[in-house]
Parts: C-alpha cells; structure tokens; sequence
C-alpha cells in the first residue's frame, strides 16, 4: 500500500544550505550576506503596494434583506452572552477550585467582562 505524503514532503525547490568548510575565515573587508538580500544574479518578489492594488469587482446581485443584519446581530449578541457567562462561571469555578470562594471568581470575570464592555464602548466612539 502506498504511503500518503504529508505536507512539505514535496520535492524541494531549493537546494538545502551548505555550511560554509570549517577552518575557514572571511576576509577582510567583506560582510557575510545577509538574509534579507536575495542571492547575486536573482531579483527578489516584486511587491505592489496597496494603494496600486486593483479593486474587488462590485459586487453584483440584490442586497441582502434587512432581517439577515437583525439575525447576524442577533446571533453576535447570543454569541457575546455566552461567552461573558462562560468568563463568570469559568471564573468562579476556578476560585472554588482555588481557594473555595466561588464568589471572588464571579466578581473577577464579571470585573473582566465590565472592562470589556467599557472598552468596546470607548473603541465604538472613536
């Protein structure tokens, strides 16, 4: 039966590095390459940058409805409550594990989820 290659198992496509014989030394005078200078004789990856970059196409097709923007908020906000609860409870059942409070871990998540909630807030005027 033949075996499944796995990922990077592909032929290279670059020879390995060799290091440099032992006993060596650099010259003077000379610096050893860096690894951000392509190698002599090759050009490296030409980036285009952002701003020439060409636009998606428009998009075409009717808009989505309104009621699919209520039930995506409505999904994110479930989303948001189960989440903050996960915080409290994870955190109070950390404590009771910890030190047998299980009411200072309600307190730090919710303190934690306060500070997120405040955060989102600043984020959201800005």
């Amino acid at each position: 039966m033949a075996r499944r290659s796995r990922p990077g198992e592909g032929p290279r496509r670059t020879p390995p590095r060799t290091p440099p014989p032992t006993g060596t030394t650099p010259q003077s005078g000379t610096t050893p390459p860096s690894r951000t200078t392509p190698p002599p004789g090759t050009t490296p990856p030409s980036r285009t940058p952002p701003s020439r970059r060409t636009p998606p196409p428009p998009r075409t097709g009717p808009p989505p409805p309104p009621s699919s923007r209520l039930a995506q908020r409505a999904v994110a906000a479930l989303l948001t409550v189960l989440l903050f609860g996960l915080i409290i409870f994870g955190g109070g059942a950390a404590a009771d594990a910890a030190d047998g409070e299980r009411w200072w871990g309600y307190l730090l998540g919710g303190l934690f989820c306060l500070i997120m909630v405040v955060a989102a807030l600043r984020g959201r005027q800005r």
